[in-house]
C-alpha cells in the first residue's frame, strides 16, 4: 500500500512539475508542421493591451448593465461606492470651504478604483482578476477573442501575407509580477514552438513589451538561439519619464500654480477654453482642500499600487532608479521588491549589450520609434525632451540624438556616427530634429515624425511595416524599401475608416449631382492616400478634412460645435493675476487687504 502511495505521489509531483514549466500540447496548430517559408510570430502588447476582468467571489467574470466585461485596466470604477463615500464630505467641504474629510474620501476613492491592482509585499497581486489567456494561435481564438485582440492591434486589417495560424498574442496583467511573467514569456515561446514544429520564432515587443524583451535576454540568454526577427514597437527599453518622475515625487499637478495655470491646457487632453473653464471652476473649494486631497490620493497611489508592481518598477528609467529604490524600497519589509526589481535594473542596463548579442548570433532586429511630441505634462520633465506622449525618444530609439519638440538641431550640427561609420549614410530626419546615427541601430530604425504613442495602433503605415517585416524578409535596413524610408510623418487613420463605414450607407441616389461628385472625389482622394505608404506633411489632413465637409454639408454628420471661451480664458488668466491659486471664499478677505494697502500707501505718500 505504501508503495503504491509513494508511486502516485511521484507521479502527481512529475505532472505538477510539468504543468508548471512548460504547456501541454495536444495537436500540432498548423498543417506546415515547421516546414513553410513564414515564422511563428509572438506579439507582446503593450500597457493594458491584454484582457484582464474583474471577478467575482466565486471566480467568474462581472458583467456590466450592457452584458460587456469588466475591465481591471486601469482600475475598477464602482461609481455608486464612490458617490456613496465622497458625496457627503464633498458637500460638507463646498459649504464649509475646509477639508471636512475630502481629502480623506479622495483616497479611499483611489483605494476604491486601484486597490483591484494591488499587490504583496512579493510583488504578487492581491485583486480578483482574470487575464484572458491564448494558448493557440490568432486562427483557433473564438470570433469574441479575436474581437478583444483587434481593439488593441487590428489584425483582419494588416495581417495580409502572414498566416493566421502562425500569429500569437501574448497577454500578461501590466501591474503584475513582472519576473513571474517573463517566465511566462519564456514558456510561451516554447509551447509556440511545439504547436506549430518550428524552431525558429519572431517576436514583437510594442511598448511595455519591451521591458519583457530586456528581461527574458537577460534572465534566459538561450531564447536568444531560438528567434529570427525581433521587431520592436516603440518600445520603452528604458522606460518611461513618467514613471521616473512620479516615483521620484516630481509631479507636476502638486504644485498649484502649475494645476490652476496651464496643466491642463499642456496635458493635451482638451483645448484651452475647456482647460480655462475648469480651472474657473475649481476654485469653488479652497486651494489647499484641492491640493491636500490631491496628495492624499497620489500617496496611495504611488506607495501602495504602483511602488509594489514590479512591472510599474519596469517602466521607470533606469537613471531615476537608484532614487526611487532609496525613497520606496529601503525598508526591510521592501526587501523582496527591492531584489526583484534591482534584478531588472541590471537587465535595463544591458539593454544594448544584449541586443548586440543578438545581432551577432544572426538575428534581425528592427525598431520603429515615434518623436517630436511633448510628453504628458504629469511629471516635471514633460517638456524637456523630444517623445511620443507617453515614451521618450532616447527609450523607443535606443539612444538617438534629437532636439526638443519644436526646435532643430543646430545649423552647424553634423551627424555624430556613433554606431553608423557608413560615409554615405545620412541619419539625420529632413525635418533636422533627429540625429539617427546615436541609436544603437541606425539602419533598422524606422522614425515616424509627430505620432502620439498610444495611437500608434491607428497609424496604418506603422502596422503595415510590421506585418510586412514579419512575412517577409526582402527588407533588411532601412534602405531596402522606399516604400518604407527610415523617416516619415504619422498618422491616425481611425477617424477616416469611420467616415469610410458612414460613405457605405449613404443613399447617393439622393443627393445633387454635384455633392455626388464631390463626395466621390473626397473618398478617391482619401483611398488613394491610404495606398501610399510614404506620408508628405498635411496631406493626410487635407484629405480628411475634405471627406468631413463633405459629409457635413449632405448632412451625414454634424458639424463640430465651436464653443467659445473667450471669457473663461479671460477670467481665469484674471484670477490667477490677482488671486494667485486662491478659492472663491478666500478672495474677500485678499481684496480688502488689497483695498486696505492701497488706502494705506496713499495716506502714507500724502502726509509723509
Amino acid at each position: 500500500m505504501k508503495k503504491i502511495i509513494s508511486i502516485l505521489l511521484c507521479a502527481a509531483i512529475v505532472v505538477s512539475l510539468f504543468g508548471i514549466s512548460s504547456f501541454a500540447v495536444e495537436e500540432k496548430k498548423t498543417d506546415c508542421d515547421g516546414s513553410c517559408e513564414f515564422y511563428p510570430t509572438i506579439i507582446i502588447p503593450g500597457l493594458g493591451q491584454s484582457g484582464v476582468f474583474v471577478a467575482d467571489e466565486n471566480g467568474e467574470i462581472l458583467v456590466d448593465d450592457s452584458g460587456k466585461r469588466v475591465s481591471a485596466f486601469p482600475a475598477y470604477i464602482q461609481l455608486p461606492k464612490i458617490i456613496k463615500r465622497a458625496l457627503v464630505p464633498a458637500l460638507l467641504s463646498l459649504i464649509t470651504q475646509r477639508d471636512a474629510g475630502l481629502s480623506d474620501a479622495f483616497a479611499d476613492v483611489i483605494k476604491t478604483c486601484f486597490e483591484i491592482n494591488a499587490s504583496d509585499l512579493e510583488a504578487q497581486n492581491t485583486g480578483n482578476v482574470i487575464l484572458e489567456r491564448y494558448y493557440k494561435p490568432y486562427s483557433e481564438c473564438t470570433e469574441e477573442e479575436q474581437e478583444l485582440i483587434n481593439e488593441h492591434i487590428p489584425f483582419e486589417l494588416y495581417h495580409t501575407d502572414l498566416p493566421k495560424d502562425h500569429l500569437y498574442y501574448f497577454t500578461y496583467n501590466s501591474f503584475g509580477n513582472h519576473i513571474d511573467v517573463t517566465k511566462e514569456l519564456y514558456d510561451y515561446i516554447h509551447m509556440v514552438m511545439e504547436q506549430t514544429g518550428h524552431n525558429k520564432i519572431n517576436l514583437v515587443p510594442i511598448s511595455q513589451g519591451g521591458t519583457f524583451a530586456n528581461a527574458i535576454f537577460e534572465y534566459y540568454p538561450e531564447i536568444m538561439d531560438v528567434l529570427h526577427k525581433v521587431i520592436y514597437i516603440v518600445p520603452a527599453l528604458d522606460g518611461s519619464t513618467i514613471i521616473g518622475d512620479v516615483f521620484n515625487g516630481r509631479v507636476n499637478f502638486l504644485n498649484p500654480d502649475y494645476l490652476y495655470h496651464g496643466f491642463l491646457e499642456n496635458s493635451g487632453l482638451m483645448d484651452k477654453g475647456t482647460s480655462r473653464m475648469i480651472e474657473v471652476i475649481a476654485r469653488i473649494l479652497p486651494d489647499e482642500v484641492l491640493m491636500s486631497a490631491l496628495n492624499k490620493g497620489v500617496k496611495y497611489l504611488v506607495e501602495d499600487i504602483m511602488t509594489r508592481s514590479t512591472s510599474m518598477w519596469a517602466l521607470c528609467p533606469s537613471g531615476d532608479y537608484p532614487s526611487a529604490a532609496q525613497l520606496y524600497l529601503s525598508k526591510p519589509e521592501m526587501a523582496s521588491i527591492k531584489e526583484q526589481t534591482y534584478k531588472y535594473y541590471q537587465a535595463q542596463l544591458n539593454s544594448d549589450a544584449n541586443i548586440k548579442k543578438l545581432l551577432e548570433k544572426g538575428v534581425q532586429i528592427f525598431n520603429v520609434a515615434e518623436y517630436d511630441v511633448n510628453m504628458i505634462n504629469v511629471g516635471e520633465n514633460w517638456n524637456t525632451q523630444n517623445a511620443d506622449y507617453i515614451i521618450q525618444l532616447d527609450s523607443t530609439s535606443m539612444g538617438a540624438y534629437a532636439a526638443k519638440v519644436g526646435e532643430t538641431l543646430p545649423e552647424d550640427y553634423v551627424q555624430a556616427n556613433t554606431y553608423c561609420s557608413n560615409p554615405e549614410h545620412n541619419h539625420i530626419s529632413p525635418d533636422r530634429v533627429v540625429d539617427a546615427s546615436t541609436g544603437l541601430l541606425p539602419d533598422t530604425t524606422f522614425y515616424f515624425d509627430g505620432q502620439k504613442h498610444e495611437r500608434t495602433r491607428n497609424n496604418d503605415v506603422i502596422l503595415k511595416l510590421a506585418f510586412h517585416l514579419i512575412a517577409h524578409d526582402d527588407i533588411t535596413d532601412v534602405y531596402s524599401s522606399p516604400a518604407f524610408p527610415q523617416f516619415n510623418i504619422g498618422r491616425d487613420v481611425w477617424d477616416l475608416h469611420e467616415m469610410f463605414e458612414i460613405v457605405d450607407g449613404i443613399d447617393k441616389a439622393s443627393l445633387s449631382a454635384e455633392d455626388k461628385a464631390e463626395l466621390d472625389a473626397a473618398v478617391l482622394q482619401a483611398k488613394t492616400l491610404l495606398d501610399t505608404t510614404v506620408c508628405e506633411p498635411g496631406d493626410f489632413e487635407k484629405a480628411e478634412n475634405r471627406l468631413n465637409a463633405i459629409l457635413v454639408k449632405i448632412g451625414a454628420v454634424e458639424a463640430e460645435e465651436v464653443k467659445d471661451y473667450t471669457f473663461f480664458e479671460n477670467l481665469s488668466e484674471w484670477l490667477y493675476e490677482n488671486y494667485g491659486t486662491n478659492g472663491y471664499s478666500e478672495m474677500p478677505r485678499i481684496s480688502l487687504n488689497i483695498i486696505f494697502g492701497a488706502i494705506t500707501e496713499f495716506f502714507n505718500t500724502v502726509f509723509a
